[in-house]
């Protein structure tokens, strides 16, 4: 028996307006993420200024930065739930946007480590309120599509910090690219609360959802007995784990192993990641939303496609010699760390009742962090250890010891989770 549509009330917004907030926290997103991937694009000058070592940059650009936002963004969630997006996503907005700014003024790496402490508790609440938003406004069947716009920031803030962070560094020094960056987050706070609003009923996706299930009663917590849930997740730890070590350390590996200037880094790199990101999640989010109406199984079937077919290149991007083919193998094992968050965030929101969602979404990004954090650290570990042995080579050699492994196990994570899905959603 088919279910009926959702009928919208006024607490709702009208599918216009809807499309409209999707573009504004799809541009957040991209701050977002833009001001988090800086101190990865820059960490080359970061550490000659700093003197600081591989292991260093891991902890402050990965995993005490991941640890911070992870810890932070389930209590933001829990008021996101309530129907507050907008006043949410603004507020985070705002703190992320001046502590990329006083990142510009550190003298040390501690100065920057704590600078980073406050981003990461900016940007910690923003995710979970955006998808939030989307389970408000959009059907079930229909969230695929918009989580995927909103998670083209992953691709456009890499392409942005990519380029505007290298080429503003280089031509003004990276201290100014921090500067410049924040001050782009800061400005576009008065544009989230006209276009997204301060806050929706905390009542009205219930409305909307009347039609499709009952509500669900329970503790938030309750969503970590299914085993489909626990299963993406892990799957999404392993992505997170082969994406942050990617993000922080890619760049620096092609001007180290590729000899590339940062400029040349910034713009290649930059252009590569962003046009395969961008077209990975547009086409992701399409067929997904697709597939998914004639089986729900295939948000997370997909998932596990797209990274086997993507595997080779998360191996050979190391190994190949010549600086322009590594730029397009890296920028296409990048593809996986961004195309999957649509699909996998769509399957959760099916797994909760309406009440929970940006909660259910906070702790999957919770734990996609914590345990996504230990990419970079490993990974600067890896690479200062084998640094006397193998020189430039090491950063390389470190990476391919992450990101392969990760995306393999990411794979059966995601076939695990298929097993059960079916038998565990909470929406008809």
């Amino acid at each position: 028996m088919t279910a009926p549509s959702p009928v919208l009330t006024d607490e709702t917004h009208t599918p216009r307006r809807a499309w409209a907030a999707v573009s504004v926290l799809a541009v957040v997103g991209t701050l977002n993420y833009a001001d988090r991937f800086l101190p990865a694009v820059l960490a080359e000058p970061i550490r000659q200024d700093l003197a600081l070592s591989d292991t260093a940059i891991g902890v402050i650009n990965g995993f005490g930065f991941l640890a911070v936002y992870a810890l932070i963004g389930i209590p933001i969630a829990r008021i996101s739930d309530r129907g507050a997006y907008g006043l949410v996503v603004s507020g985070c907005l705002s703190l992320w946007g001046v502590m990329t700014m006083l990142g510009g003024a550190v003298q040390s790496g501690v100065q920057l480590a704590l600078t980073r402490v406050g981003v990461a508790i900016g940007e910690a609440g923003s995710t979970p309120a955006a998808h939030a938003y989307v389970a408000r406004n959009f059907p079930p069947e229909r969230r695929a599509a918009p989580l995927a716009v909103i998670t083209l920031a992953i691709p456009l803030a890499s392409a942005a910090s990519l380029i505007g962070g290298g080429l503003l560094a280089q031509a003004l020094g990276w201290r100014s690219a921090f500067v410049i960056m924040g001050a782009l987050s800061v400005a576009f706070v008065p544009v989230v609360l006209a276009v997204v609003g301060r806050r929706q009923s905390p009542r009205a996706e219930a409305t909307v959802a009347v039609a499709v299930a009952p509500p669900v009663s329970g503790s938030w917590w309750q969503i970590l007995r299914k085993p489909s849930y626990l299963a993406i997740v892990s799957g999404a730890a392993c992505i997170s784990v082969a994406g942050y070590a990617l993000t922080t350390f890619a760049p620096a590996f092609l001007m180290r192993a590729r000899g590339m200037s940062l400029g040349d880094v910034g713009l290649y790199y930059g252009l590569a990641t962003g046009l395969t990101g961008i077209l990975g999640l547009l086409l992701v989010g399409r067929i997904a939303d697709r597939l998914s109406a004639r089986d729900p199984r295939w948000l997370l079937w997909l998932v596990a496609v797209l990274t086997a077919a993507l595997l080779p290149f998360s191996t050979l991007g190391f190994l190949v010699g010549g600086s322009a083919v590594a730029v397009i193998f890296i920028a296409l094992s990048y593809v996986v760390g961004t195309a999957y968050m649509a699909p996998s965030i769509a399957a959760i929101q099916r797994l909760v009742p309406p009440e929970q969602r940006a909660t259910a979404s906070a702790v999957f990004l919770f734990f996609s962090a914590i345990l996504g954090s230990v990419g970079p650290l490993v990974t600067g570990m890896i690479s200062d250890a084998l640094r006397d042995s193998l020189g430039a080579m090491s950063l390389g050699r470190a990476l391919l010891c992450v990101v392969p492994v990760m995306h393999l196990a990411a794979i059966g994570c995601y076939l695990l989770a298929s097993r059960r899905f079916l038998d565990e959603v909470a929406e008809g």
